[in-house]
């Protein structure tokens, strides 16, 4: 795992300005968003988009644009943002809660190239993103580089806002044949929204948890306990007590998953807890 994250492949990320004044549907969206490899800056109304747009030395590669902002309203952004020559030919995706007809074909004549009607899915928005823009990365990426990308996201936010991010490995040598996917799948449905929960390996999980102390993420080691099939064992590290980087932060982490593991498997071998992570 070390020698994975040391030695990513740089790959292109496009960017993506996200307009959306509530907070809940902007974390959400960016951070699906990331997951799929785009690099998103976010917008809480239509001053901060246009003076973030004029601002970048290249433009953004795609413009999502919420219609209903306070101050000025998304179809006067859509208007403003189009009379910049840069972004005459970047495509932007109007987002409304409402189907009007009259709202939808004025956001196109003013130059939208697509439109989304809330609340939507996760899915949905992706695919909308992709037709429009392609994918974020070229390839798949491998589970340590999806951990990589999620961790530097997250810590980056944290240290300009004094915050704290878990990691939490979750490992268990007893589970059935594809059985890991499963449990990858219950968590992220118990979690919260801002939580990623990444398979590792066939028998370990990841989770990142924003906003989050040692106390939180020992609350939810246990809530894991109540729901996850087998025996597990966890590993936690915080950012920045234990680790000032993604690197620091695994390093902690593995070694407090191997302690805990030696403890419920006595005579494991040190070397094996989580090699194949």
């Amino acid at each position: 795992m070390k020698g994975e994250l040391k030695t990513l492949l740089a790959m292109p990320e496009k960017s993506v300005l996200l307009v959306e004044d509530s907070t809940l549907t902007r974390f959400s969206s960016r951070r699906t968003l990331e997951e799929k490899g785009y690099l998103v800056d976010e917008a809480a109304s239509g001053q901060e988009a246009l003076v973030k747009a004029r601002g970048k030395g290249e433009p953004y590669d795609l413009v999502i644009l919420d219609i209903h902002l306070p101050g000025m309203d998304g179809l006067a952004v859509l208007e403003n943002l189009k009379r910049l020559p840069e972004y005459r030919y970047v495509p932007v995706m109007v987002v409304t809660v409402e189907s009007n007809a009259a709202v939808v074909k004025k956001a196109i004549d003013l130059g939208a190239v697509e439109y989304l009607c809330k609340p939507y899915s996760v899915e949905e928005l992706v695919r909308r993103v992709e037709k429009l823009i392609g994918p974020g990365v070229r390839g798949e990426e491998s589970p340590a580089e999806m951990l990589h990308k999620v961790l530097r996201n997250e810590l980056n936010r944290a240290s300009r806002g004094g915050l704290k991010v878990a990691l939490v490995l979750a490992r268990s040598e007893k589970l059935g044949k594809g059985k890991i996917g499963e449990c990858a799948r219950q968590a992220r449905r118990r979690l919260r929204e801002i939580d990623t929960v990444i398979e590792l390996s066939k028998s370990t999980l990841a989770l990142i948890l924003p906003h989050t102390g040692k106390e939180g993420a020992q609350v939810v080691t246990t809530k894991l306990e109540s729901f996850l099939q087998g025996t597990w064992s966890y590993g936690i590290a915080v950012y920045p007590d234990n680790g000032k980087d993604g690197e620091e932060l695994f390093a902690y982490a593995e070694a407090a998953l191997k302690e805990s593991w030696e403890k419920k498997e006595p005579g494991a071998p040190a070397q094996q807890q989580a090699s194949d992570t």
